[in-house]
């Protein structure tokens, strides 16, 4: 793959992914059949990029497959249930979940530059709900 190729399909999917969100919220249809139309095109997708790809139904596909399938209908939930800000919010809380579960799980140590990471995204939330905050971020708009 060319670098202008590779330039070009990274901008089309960091377009795809931002209109998501827009998406979502303008079509009519109940949460979950949104998230399954997103899985069936998704799959079909896959199909065509993975031919080598072999599902051999072990324990570590099976919980993978759960806990993406979890993630979409998440993500389509809070988008279509709730406003763009706070379903931002939600996702921008993941490094907290993967910093907390990466040394039970997997065994990996928690290192100085992720406790820092951790105390920003903390600091970021308490920026975001903060009253004061907001109103000072109102006024000047």
């Amino acid at each position: 793959m060319t670098q202008a190729r590779a330039l070009l399909l990274l901008i089309l999917a960091a377009l795809m992914w931002s209109i998501g969100g827009v998406l979502i919220k303008s079509i009519a249809l109940h949460p979950l059949a949104i998230a399954g139309l997103r899985s069936a095109i998704a799959s079909i997708v896959l199909a065509l990029c993975a031919r080598g790809f072999k599902f051999t139904w072990s324990r570590t596909q099976l919980a993978t497959a759960g806990f993406f399938a979890f993630t979409v209908i998440s993500f389509v939930c809070a988008t279509k249930m709730t406003t763009a800000a706070n379903e931002i919010l939600l996702q921008y809380t993941a490094p907290i979940y993967i910093i907390a579960l990466s040394s039970p799980l997997l065994g990996e140590k928690i290192r100085p530059r992720d406790l820092v990471a951790l105390s920003t995204i903390f600091a970021g939330m308490i920026i975001f709900f903060s009253r004061k905050f907001r109103l000072i971020i109102c006024s000047v708009t």
